[in-house]
């Protein structure tokens, strides 16, 4: 049913938003009508009504497209000097947002989808490597116009921030993805927003397991991709874990088996579950 529900709705005329080269065009923006936002109201307001629980309904928000257009052109009028003069905690928050409201200016662009994946291929490459963001501007010495989510994840916030809490705050638009927040990360409440989206990642037995009885973590495969940088901050994956776990005597959690499970990328739609 949920094939011939896709199959249905491709054939419905495109609501929203497209860009101008096809597949692999980088978005093509509105000239930006407001000062720049820090607040990120806008972004936020579409969060909080189109987040639902893990999933986003992306068929509701494909109407709103031009919305995340008007997001990113507000962040977009910023030239480099002023964006690099902002406080560190701005700056963070700012590119963790741009990273979500682009995947999801991706997926409503070409909804219905069932995988984000699905939109890379032989033609266009790896989706996270299609240069769709028309930010580069504001990080000149990667020295390319348009970014890729590459870019943001792996040029940007992984190696400017240094900060595991990261891989809770960004969604890949996947079922095994750390759900979105339905609300957008801002300067001010950054710190407690990602202790708070991070705890909630480890302690979601959908993720990630910590069976103490069996004496066994069956974690996301997002611990062994960026194993590293959880060993950064912590030591090792199971430490990283153990800070973050509920509950008192936690301490088995540090010699406790691991094992990584197999990752779902089938999209986080509302849709998908009917």
């Amino acid at each position: 049913m949920k094939h011939f529900a896709l199959a249905l709705l491709a054939l419905l005329p495109t609501v929203g938003c497209s860009s101008p080269a096809g597949s692999a065009g980088a978005f093509e923006l509105p000239a930006a009508t407001e000062p720049y936002d820090a607040s990120h109201a806008r972004l936020d307001a579409l969060l909080g009504t189109y987040v639902v629980g893990d999933a986003v309904d992306y068929a509701a928000l494909q109407a709103e497209c031009e919305e995340l257009d008007l997001y990113l052109a507000n962040l977009a009028q910023l030239d480099h000097a002023t964006f690099a003069a902002l406080p560190r905690a701005e700056r963070y928050a700012f590119w963790i947002n741009v990273y979500n409201a682009s995947i999801l200016r991706l997926i409503v662009e070409h909804y219905p989808v069932e995988s984000i994946r699905d939109l890379g291929g032989a033609v266009f490459g790896r989706v996270w490597d299609q240069r769709l963001i028309p930010l580069g501007h504001l990080a000149p010495e990667l020295g390319e116009a348009n970014l890729s989510f590459t870019d943001v994840e792996h040029a940007i916030l992984r190696p400017r921030f240094e900060d595991a809490r990261v891989h809770a705050a960004i969604n890949c638009a996947s079922i095994s993805c750390p759900p979105l927040l339905n609300r957008a990360f801002v300067a001010e409440s950054l710190d407690a927003d990602l202790d708070e989206v991070m705890r909630a990642f480890v302690n979601d037995p959908t993720r990630n397991t910590l069976n103490d009885a069996a004496n066994e973590l069956q974690l996301s495969a997002i611990f062994d991709w960026f194993a590293e940088d959880f060993e950064q901050d912590a030591g090792s994956v199971r430490a990283y874990v153990q800070s973050f776990a509920n509950g008192s005597g936690t301490e088995w959690i540090l010699e406790a088996g691991l094992a990584y499970r197999d990752y779902d990328w089938n999209l986080n739609d509302v849709q998908g579950e009917g």
